[in-house]
Formats: structure tokens, sequence, C-alpha cells
């Protein structure tokens, strides 16, 4: 079983490294995805699309046509103003931040127009960037964190400020209002201070770091790592220490519900911690390694494993319903109003809309 676990996680690890060259196939690198009142947002490989959340058809697509080289898997951003922002792993490399509300007829499809552009990144673009106010903060995978104002009316971004903070940068930032806090592939958690851009403090975990930081109802701040410890960080200082030693690879982020997180390894258990008394609640095992995030929908979890299956959890840990997705499912998944929008790999389909009790609504493409 170790075997088999360590061989996955080179697999994802290898699949990541090989887009940021450009050498991705669909089936090796799970999409990113996101979605509005309306609309999903699909970005898979080559093509960006928007699509109706109503019946499942196609809204617009988006590909470079100065850059075929471009492949897309961050998890796209909605800023404030409409405007959908989404960065390539290979090619140019560039930010891209697309107009939904402009669309340019191209033949049989819609294309939405490019409102501005960032092409001064040195990485592929794997974390999705974090909105705070007016600015931007963009973490790419040439260790750099990139913040741009979004109100400056430039078609050419040009960050106001590029902090270097080294290894790989692939999860989203999370901010308390007075620092992000950024992790890497090479062992660190950053802290960067909103108001002046300096780095408030860093800290070793001694191994890779591939979510995003959590903060509890504690006021700290949790990570996990493939260390496979659930570390808790003073916020102030970057103090930390291990809260939980989870059986396997931590690779999802944990997700708050009052004063518990929700989290999954790779070896396919989830677990309930009780951040304010530093307990584990339960834990169980569904099937599968676990790389995408828990989400909470009314009263339950919502979980998807790798070996395709959505389930549906209660608080108590006790499974509601599951529905056999197919594929395999890395990729976090969204709900959407009444639906729950999952993106599987290795299915003749892109995404699948799912109802609140797991039954399928449609799908992208439509089945024949």
């Amino acid at each position: 079983m170790r075997k088999k676990l360590f061989l996955l996680t080179l697999v994802l690890f290898s699949a990541l490294l090989l887009s940021a060259c450009g050498g991705t196939v669909r089936g090796t690198t799970w999409p990113g995805l996101a979605a509005d009142d309306t609309t999903a947002y699909l970005a898979d490989l080559s093509l960006v699309y928007g699509i109706n959340l109503k019946d499942g058809a196609e809204a617009w697509r988006f590909s470079d046509p100065d850059d075929n080289k471009a492949q897309f898997y961050a998890t796209p951003v909605l800023t404030s103003d409409g405007l959908i922002i989404v960065g390539s792993a290979s090619g140019k490399h560039i930010l891209y931040a697309l107009n939904p509300q402009d669309l340019i007829t191209n033949g049989d499809f819609k294309n939405p127009a490019i409102e501005w552009t960032f092409t001064g990144a040195g990485g592929a673009w794997v974390a999705a960037p974090l909105v705070v106010e007016n600015k931007l903060f963009a973490p790419n995978a040439d260790g750099n964190l990139y913040v741009l104002d979004l109100s400056d009316g430039q078609s050419q971004k040009q960050p106001i400020a590029t902090i270097e903070l080294g290894g790989r940068l692939w999860a989203q930032p999370v901010t308390d209002g007075k620092r992000v806090y950024v992790t890497s592939l090479d062992h660190r958690v950053h802290a960067v201070n909103l108001a002046d851009y300096t780095i408030a403090w860093q800290a070793d975990l001694a191994a890779a770091i591939p979510g995003a930081p959590a903060l509890g109802p504690d006021g700290n701040l949790y990570v996990g790592s493939l260390a496979s410890k659930l570390e808790r960080f003073n916020p102030e200082t970057g103090a930390h220490q291990s809260v939980l030693d989870a059986e396997y690879w931590l690779w999802s982020t944990p997700v708050l519900d009052g004063s518990t997180l929700y989290f999954g390894d790779l070896k396919g258990n989830f677990y309930s911690f009780d951040a304010v008394n530093s307990k584990l609640n339960w834990s169980i095992q569904p099937d599968g390694a676990i790389t995408a995030n828990a989400i909470l929908q009314n009263d339950h979890l919502l979980l998807a494993t790798e070996s395709g299956n959505l389930y549906a959890i209660g608080k108590d840990g006790k499974t509601l319903w599951f529905e056999t997705v197919g594929g395999k499912i890395y990729t976090t998944p969204v709900v959407a109003g009444d639906l729950i929008l999952v993106a599987p790999l290795e299915t003749d389909f892109y995404l699948a809309a799912l109802d609140s009790n797991g039954r399928q609504v449609w799908t992208f493409p439509a089945k024949k």
C-alpha cells in the first residue's frame, strides 16, 4: 500500500511538473474549477470554458491565439467587477483577465475579450491568486509572489511589488487582514505583511506543502504537509507545533466549520479535528486517495476521492450517500446553487453537475 501511495504522489507531482514544461495530456493533470450564480468556469489544458449552469451548454471558450503552447489548470478567480483571472502553466506563462461580458464571435464559438494581461512571471501558474480589495496577490511557480493593482486601468499589468519567496508556489494564499500566508513546495510557510509587502516570518516544515493554509477559529493558522502532520502556527510569530499525526501525506487544504477542521490524506483517511481542544473527533476511510478539499453543503460535507466517488458525510462521520461520478477526481468540487460540480479525469466528459442528492443533472460536453 505504501509503495502504491508513493507512486501515486510521484505521478501527481510529475504530471504537474511535466505540464509546466508544456508536455501535458488530458488525464494526467487535473483541471481548475470555479463558479458563480449562473456560470461554471473550467480551466482544462488548452482551453478555459464558461458553461451555463442551467443546462450545461457552453457559453464561451478561451484560448490564446498568440500562444499555442498555453495550458490552463489553475483555478479561475472571479473579481468583484466580473472578470475571470486565470494563468497559463506553459508557453509564455501569461496571467489573463477575461471579460465574459464582452464576447467576440469566432466561427462557431464565442470568446471573451482579454481585459488585461501580466507577462512578467518566469514559471507556471499553478496556484489561484488571491484578491484583497483592489490588489491581486498572485503566487507563481518561479518562487515569486506578484502583487498587482486591479484598479490602475492598465492593459499590460506591471507588479507594484515582487516578493521573492523561493520554491514552487502551488497553493492559493489566505489572509487574516494583516498578513498574506503562502505555502511552498520547498517546505516553507511564508507570512507577508499586507501594509508594506515585507516578509513578516518564514517557517520550515521539512516537507513539501502542496495545499493552502487554513485560518482556524482560534486565530491560528493550520497547515498540512507531506510530513503527514497537521501543524498549528501562531500567525504573529510563525511559531508552530504539530497537533495531529495523520496516517499519510496531507495534500488538501483543511476546511473549517465552526471549531472543526476537516481534511484528508493520500491514504484515503478523512479527519475531523477539534481546533479549540486540539483533539481528533473521528476519522473514516471512504476509499481512494484524497487530494481535493472537502466542502460544506448545508449540514454535511462533500468529499471527492481519487476513485471517482463523491460522498456526502455527516458531521458525525457517517456516510449519508455516495455517487460514482467515474474516472479519477483530484479537483475540489464546487457547490453552485442547488448543483454540485465535479471535474473528473479519464472520463468522456469534462464536467458533471449533480443535484443535492448526488443524482446527475447534466454533463459537459453532453453525453452522446
